[in-house]
């Protein structure tokens, strides 16, 4: 399981290097554009942009200008797997918890129910009883498997929550907004 999350980070790391150099890439694009779109609103229409400067100007243009899904993408990727740990622990807490409550059957209980009558086991004939209870105990795997895959969701939705809440306008509307 180590080697698992070794091989995570350094492949979360290599992934974070080549996010970078690719956002150094495009803020240099996003640079000579924003001149450029400067001296047009210069030239045609002085009197919209009089309130700014020509840094804060390419600050508005590189806030509407950027893209930032790929951002979000990388760091809910990287939530997604150095969570997995703190969401093991969390529902092996919640597991044994609702155990000691009574809430969950023991595995003995369910297994004495569904799969063993008359000492024998119901569905596998030549298996002894005590199999059914290693299936049941199997069975476990199933919280784990929804546990995870509801907190992927809740990570999912808490970045795209943030993506759209953080979402620019237009160009012409963050600078009239700049106005106010």
């Amino acid at each position: 399981m180590i080697l698992f999350f070794v091989i995570i980070i350094v492949l979360l790391g290599a992934a974070g290097g080549l996010y970078w150099r690719w956002r150094q890439r495009i803020q240099a694009e996003i640079a000579e554009g924003a001149a450029i779109e400067w001296a047009h609103f210069q030239k045609h229409e002085p009197a919209f942009v009089a309130h700014l400067n020509e840094p804060a100007f390419s600050a508005i243009y590189a806030r509407v200008n950027e893209p930032r899904f790929p951002g979000y993408a990388l760091a809910a990727f990287a939530t997604f797997f150095l969570s997995l740990p703190v969401i093991f622990i969390a529902l092996a807490s919640i597991l044994i918890g609702a155990e000691a409550a009574g809430l969950v059957p023991a595995p003995i209980e369910t297994a004495e129910r569904l799969f063993i009558q008359d000492g024998q086991l119901l569905f596998f004939r030549e298996t002894p009883p005590e199999a059914a209870l290693y299936y049941v105990r199997d069975l476990a795997g199933f919280y784990y498997f929804f546990g995870v895959l509801l907190s992927w969701l809740a990570i999912v939705a808490f970045y795209m929550r943030r993506y759209h809440a953080r979402r620019p306008g237009y160009l012409r509307d963050e600078i009239i907004r700049t106005q106010s």
